[in-house]
């Protein structure tokens, strides 16, 4: 009878081959449930860690015009929808010191100086517990917005938060971080509905989602979570619908309802209207209904839009620089020299959009490791260029996605120009973190190169995810809290 050789090993032997055989369990194990496990799920678990931890590590303030978005939020739990029509909100007294010293740092030339990184030494402040909470002159304060063409919608979750703090009798400083944790909370929602229901190019979701730039927002005040995370939705819900032989009433409603609140949470993201194109006439029962849809669409969009424009600081508008009437008559009567602006900007200011896109922190004050956007890039080409994935998607809608993506950069020039710049100015001032939705329509314009070993792939993008969330969460430690 033959005799194994482990027979003849030595004790010393036999305990390295059984901890190999174990550690060799243990790692398909591991494998294996990361390969069962739905992308969502990993999506949340990261995403919430993360956004709670900066919840707390970044004072607050610290996210590009969060005092601006700060005092809506606030505004909004006292039945102010809008700022008035001189573009001011009323505030109660205790806001007061919170309000003078913000509107101080953020204006300079612009209203884009921001804050920095410390307040330490600036006068009015001595510690965020005296900022928020000491009490103010009796009565109210009047704050003008710099916000105020923003509507309501994106200042829900931060007032639902500010509700319940107000409600149990919170301190403003408490209000504050409930705002942020319900802001993250609403965002990290809607982004796992998106990697849920999107066909395809879920990973690239998750990438996006997960960078730091979109993970600095989602833990903050700031309306961009919403105006991020909702625009990422609509997407992949349109994606879903497109795959759906036919559309449900309920479906078509659900596409109505999503349109009408994240599209217009800020200005400029008209133009992700056009992926309703993605669906065809026969999904629909015929080319009457289809029309019917579209317009619908369409026209929620921009009744929805117009309706914000109309209530909000209508006279603070006539009163800057020229003002949105005259910008836009000048794109209008002049658009190839428009254009020209725009095309002068993106070449001059690509490269920073990029690297602003996966993270430059504080009022872009501050740059992560270079070592960090080397990771981010690598990483997210690698996975891009290997995953294997099925992609049924048709030429036509390869061309829509990537022509929507264009067109959204378009419309979010001319908002940014006609509501940011005097008339005359030859700058466009897009910041990295608005373009997200347009770097997702790009890719999913050509995503479906495979990557062969779908295990491995999806175990190298959580490491990615893993090392640039623990150097993130290090950069912002090292800067606030030395």
């Amino acid at each position: 009878m033959a005799v194994p050789a482990s027979a003849f090993a030595t004790p010393r032997e036999a305990g390295t081959a059984g901890g190999l055989q174990t550690l060799q369990r243990l790692s398909g194990r591991i494998g294996a449930a990361v390969t069962r496990t739905r992308l969502e799920y990993v999506f949340f678990v990261i995403a919430l860690a993360w956004g709670v931890a900066q919840v707390f590590i970044v004072p607050p303030l610290q996210v590009p015009d969060e005092g601006d978005h700060w005092f809506r939020a606030w505004a909004l739990t006292d039945g102010q929808l809008t700022a008035d029509s001189q573009g001011m909100l009323t505030l109660p007294g205790v806001m007061a010191r919170t309000a003078d010293l913000y509107t101080r740092l953020v204006g300079g030339p612009g209203g884009a100086l921001g804050l920095p990184i410390s307040l330490e030494g600036q006068a009015g402040f001595s510690g965020y517990e005296n900022l928020f909470n000491a009490p103010g002159p009796p009565g109210t304060v009047e704050v003008a917005s710099r916000v105020a063409s923003y509507g309501p919608i994106g200042y829900v979750p931060q007032a639902v938060g500010v509700a319940i703090g107000r409600l149990v009798g919170a301190p403003p400083l408490t209000c504050f971080y409930l705002a942020r944790l319900a802001n993250l909370l609403m965002a990290i929602a809607l982004f796992f509905l998106a990697i849920r229901l999107a066909p395809f190019g879920k990973q690239l979701i998750v990438l996006l989602a997960l960078l730091p730039m979109t993970m600095f927002e989602l833990a903050s005040v700031s309306c961009d979570a919403l105006t991020i995370s909702g625009a990422v939705f609509f997407t992949s819900l349109l994606l879903w619908a497109s795959t759906r032989p036919t559309l449900r009433r309920a479906d078509v409603a659900l596409v109505l309802l999503v349109a009408a609140l994240f599209l217009d949470v800020k200005p400029g993201y008209w133009a992700l209207i056009l992926l309703v194109f993605l669906i065809t006439p026969s999904q629909l029962g015929g080319r009457l209904r289809y029309a019917a849809f579209v317009a619908g669409n369409v026209l929620v969009v921009v009744g929805v839009s117009l309706m914000f424009f109309l209530l909000t600081g209508s006279d603070a508008r006539v009163q800057a620089a020229g003002g949105p009437h005259a910008q836009l008559l000048f794109i209008l009567h002049q658009p190839l020299s428009f254009l020209g602006i725009v095309w002068s900007n993106v070449r001059e200011g690509l490269l920073a959009w990029t690297l602003q896109s996966i993270g430059v922190l504080g009022w872009l004050s501050f740059a992560l490791p270079a070592a960090l956007y080397l990771v981010a890039l690598l990483g997210g080409i690698g996975f891009f260029v290997r995953m294997k994935e099925e992609v049924r998607l048709q030429p036509w809608r390869r061309a829509l996605l990537a022509a929507v993506g264009v067109a959204l950069f378009l419309t979010m020039a001319v908002a940014l120009y006609a509501f940011l710049e005097p008339l005359g100015s030859d700058r466009i001032y897009v910041q990295g973190r608005y373009l997200i939705p347009v770097w997702l329509l790009l890719l999913l314009s050509v995503y479906g190169i495979g990557f062969a070993q779908r295990q491995l792939g999806r175990l190298f993008m959580v490491g990615v995810l893993l090392v640039v969330m623990v150097q993130n969460l290090q950069t912002l430690i090292s800067v606030y809290h030395p």
